[in-house]
């Protein structure tokens, strides 16, 4: 099964996922606007120094280049110096700072190159200046140190708030959300009578609201289904005991020479017979299934050698005008503590579902100590549509509901040519002491 992450562990990485892209934005804006004053600063510097120079020195002299207050200004372009011209483009816009950082990826700039043109009282300008960060001021470093420290502390800050919400959230949703799964396990057919708790939250109370819902509507299904596997026992139980007697009748009366022998008229008393008995051998098997207290099935000593041979006995009736050999292998004095009505319904299924549904070939049936194999060959052609799932027939469905009631080991394969029960009736039987 796939492994997946669990509600608290998602909701904490997107939170913290959040608070990451948080954070970056954050310190990505502060940088951009401390660059952004850090070339204001230049850029007014630099209006004051044209205006300086524009003030100080003579038009005359104001024909070539010159160096002021650590500024080269100039009137034409080509009197800028080289570097810079290699360095930057002829500015296309007045009063607007152009640079050129001359540093590598993630590294520390090494120089940095100022460039803006201005037009004071007519005079076009161009104003330069070249700086390295080992030139700059402390005062600038400092800024920059000053800048860094605010920035890491309200990132240090954005990321506790983070925290503490994160650690606030889960410990309001996650205590009324643990309720609700513990709240789940602990309903039953007694707790679904009693009215849903509070959750605190509106989606968790509609939640628990489905969940009773539902569970009271499968309960209420499943006390339906009970209840009319009993009827329909009880009820089948008074016609099948009336075919049965009036069978036994027939057999005394005709024991008696009252009524004259007839194979036709035998033959139908006997499929009747057969009929009935596999009737009343279901009934009884609803019947106990459909009973919540198992404490009338005492457990007694059963020698299971001989409840197999009765069994296969009984239904030998089912292999008629069928080309079928029969290999049995018993254990004698094979004893085993069971309820002894169960027994014979488990293997009677059993034994009669290999019967009914083998057509020619082989039965096997091995009994060892507590367990009993059951090995039927059969047409793959021929063979049940829905084998795959529980076996042959109705018989096998209830058998494994009768084997998970009272704890038996039971078990079922096929192949191609063969199937195979296996039924192991152990001493696990802690439900029916309940």
């Amino acid at each position: 099964m796939k492994k997946q992450l669990s509600l608290k562990l998602s909701v904490a990485l997107a939170f913290l996922f959040l608070g990451i892209v948080i954070v970056l934005a954050y310190s990505a804006i502060s940088r951009h606007f401390f660059i952004l004053g850090m070339d204001n600063i230049v850029s007014v510097n630099m209006e004051q120094a044209a205006t300086s120079y524009i003030e100080t020195v003579s038009s005359d002299s104001r024909q070539e280049s010159k160096e002021f207050s650590g500024y080269v200004i100039s009137n034409n372009w080509q009197d800028q110096p080289k570097l810079i011209r290699d360095k930057l483009r002829e500015p296309t816009q007045q009063n607007q700072l152009y640079k050129y950082i001359e540093a590598d990826w993630f590294s520390r700039p090494d120089i940095i190159y100022f460039l803006i043109a201005l037009n004071i009282n007519s005079e076009h300008l161009y104003i330069s200046k070249t700086t390295a960060v080992v030139e700059a001021s402390g005062l600038i470093h400092a800024n920059i140190k000053q800048s860094k420290k605010l920035l890491l502390t309200i990132s240090s800050g954005i990321i506790i708030a983070l925290a503490l919400v994160i650690w606030l959230i889960f410990r309001r949703v996650s205590q009324p959300v643990s309720e609700l799964a513990q709240w789940t396990h602990s309903l039953n057919a007694k707790t679904l009578k009693n009215p849903t708790p509070d959750f605190y939250y509106p989606e968790l109370n509609e939640m628990a609201s489905l969940i009773r819902n539902s569970l009271a509507s499968a309960q209420q299904s499943l006390e339906r289904e009970e209840r009319f596997l009993s009827y329909a026992s009880h009820e089948l139980r008074t016609p099948i005991s009336v075919v049965r007697n009036n069978i036994e009748l027939l057999a005394k009366l005709k024991q008696t020479s009252k009524i004259p022998a007839e194979p036709k008229f035998d033959h139908i008393i006997d499929r009747i017979d057969r009929a009935s008995l596999t009737m009343k051998n279901l009934s009884e098997t609803l019947l106990w299934l459909s009973r919540d207290n198992h404490d009338d099935l005492s457990r007694q000593s059963l020698a299971l050698n001989d409840i197999s041979e009765q069994l296969i006995e009984e239904s030998r009736y089912l292999l008629t005008d069928k080309i079928i050999t029969i290999k049995v292998s018993t254990q004698q004095d094979s004893i085993i503590i069971q309820p002894e009505h169960p027994v014979r319904i488990v293997l009677g299924n059993l034994i009669r579902n290999a019967f009914q549904h083998t057509q020619q070939g082989e039965i096997a049936i091995i009994q060892t100590g507590n367990m009993v194999t059951i090995i039927n060959e059969y047409d793959h052609d021929d063979a049940p549509l829905h084998s795959n799932e529980l076996g042959f027939g109705l018989g096998l469905q209830l058998t494994s509901q009768l084997t998970e009631k009272l704890g038996w080991e039971y078990s079922k394969t096929n192949d191609n040519k063969t199937y195979q029960v296996v039924i192991a009736f152990t001493s696990k039987v802690d439900n029916l002491e309940r």
